[in-house]
């Protein structure tokens, strides 16, 4: 019984050692220090992604969000070829000046003294500072083959009207509120009594100096009457204090 028990420690042990070393090559990457993105394509093409632009920088948000929750795969990250197979290649570049490099992992099998090496679905080699980790992201496998091509150049349509709008909105806020610049949307409109020039509009947006620091998000709700009568009538504001990080990244456009 005795030596069962030690067993089952030493077992223990070993199994905590791997889940620890597991730990510590999972990539972990923060938005804040990355200063872009840029993907070169398998058949030519490329595309840099800045955090300097706002919508790129969501993009990016994207990327990293996929990195860190990837999971980590024992198989090989080295193929032992002559000559590494032409694939997609991503870059993170970081502020530091330090680069991760990722690309499409490959598994390989001997047939008749010959090695074949084919693309592994979902799975990505992760690069950084010399050393290789190998990790299981479909939707960053996704992305890296084919997804960045179909990325918008720049906001869409839509976006831009609904910032257009709430800039002109915002103008008649009162100074106190002059923060609440960021991710802005248009939540609602409704028309009144049916008529298509007069409309009740409920808007939102992030208070900018929680950008860059550690205290969570507040968020502002306007709701406004606008007619060719009486012009833009603020009838009431609300701060949302402390909004969670999901919801900030729904405001933002990171996730629906």
């Amino acid at each position: 019984m005795k030596r069962l028990f030690v067993l089952i420690l030493v077992f223990g042990g070993l199994f905590s050692a791997i889940q620890l070393a597991k730990a510590s090559i999972q990539p972990r990457l923060k938005n804040e220090d990355v200063l872009s993105v840029q993907v070169n394509g398998l058949n030519g093409g490329s595309r840099l992604f800045s955090e300097n632009d706002g919508y790129e920088e969501v993009i990016i948000s994207k990327v990293v969000k996929w990195i860190n929750t990837s999971s980590a795969s024992e198989k090989p990250t080295e193929l032992m070829l002559n000559k590494t197979p032409k694939a997609s290649i991503l870059k993170v570049k970081m502020k530091n000046g330090n680069v991760a490099v990722i690309e499409p992992a490959y598994n390989c099998v001997f047939e008749n003294q010959l090695k074949t090496c084919t693309i592994t679905d979902g799975e990505v080699i992760y690069t950084r500072n010399n050393k290789k980790v190998r990790l299981n992201s479909l939707e960053l496998y996704d992305w890296l083959l084919v997804g960045w091509k179909y990325e918008s150049i720049g906001a869409p349509k839509d976006e831009l009207l609904e910032e257009t709008l709430y800039t002109r909105y915002f103008s008649y806020l009162d100074k106190t509120y002059s923060d609440f610049i960021m991710c802005p949307k248009i939540d609602k409109i409704e028309r009144i009594n049916g008529s298509t020039s007069r409309h009740i509009v409920h808007a939102s947006a992030l208070n900018y100096s929680a950008h860059h620091g550690d205290d969570p998000f507040n968020r502002i709700h306007i709701t406004l009457t606008d007619t060719p009568e009486n012009g833009v009538k603020i009838n009431e504001v609300t701060i949302q204090r402390g909004i969670s990080e999901k919801e900030s990244s729904i405001q933002c456009r990171r996730e629906s």
